[in-house]
């Protein structure tokens, strides 16, 4: 009975026990001053449109808005444009595209290295990171924005990170 008392109070003692009970920190839910699970309504408080923001339906179900600097009357820094989708009137998506000030002073990679400190070491697919917990996943990647240059429309790469709700996107890769 000792030895098995004793062995119960040591057991915390060794990393690898230790490891199993620690818990990676739960993963942000919000972006841009929105958070997963707002309601249109409350989106449109903190970003009110200028103009009818288009929309998209995926097969999802999920009802995607673009929104860009000129379509609404407040928008956050450093940001390009943004999307946010929602499903049954929740926001379960929200999607920054940064400028390109901040994407050449800020790589996606090194973005990625930031959240590598505070939720462990990502998974990757090419140039994708992300991490999830039960509820949440949240992505970091280079998404493609097309742009006029000398009056042509060309293509330029900008950081970009997405929070979203694990339940409704089963897979984006």
């Amino acid at each position: 009975m000792r030895r098995l008392l004793l062995a119960a109070l040591l057991l915390p003692a060794f990393p690898a026990a230790r490891a199993q009970d620690e818990e990676a920190p739960a993963l942000q839910r919000y972006l841009i001053s929105l958070q997963l699970g707002d309601g249109i309504e409350d989106v449109r408080r903190i970003y009110p449109p200028a103009q009818e923001w288009p929309t998209l339906l995926d097969p999802r179900g999920v009802t995607r808005y673009k929104v860009e600097r000129d379509w609404t009357k407040f928008f956050p820094k450093k940001v390009q444009t943004f999307h946010v989708g929602f499903k049954k009137g929740r926001l379960v998506e929200i999607q920054v595209v940064y400028d390109e000030k901040f994407s050449k002073s800020k790589t996606y990679e090194q973005l990625a290295a930031e959240f590598a400190l505070i939720y462990g070491e990502p998974h990757r697919s090419g140039d994708r990171f992300w991490w999830s917990d039960s509820n949440t996943v949240l992505r970091v990647f280079p998404a493609e924005l097309s742009v006029l240059r000398d009056g042509e429309k060309v293509v330029e790469w900008r950081t970009s990170v997405q929070v979203y709700e694990k339940s409704v996107f089963k897979s984006l890769d």
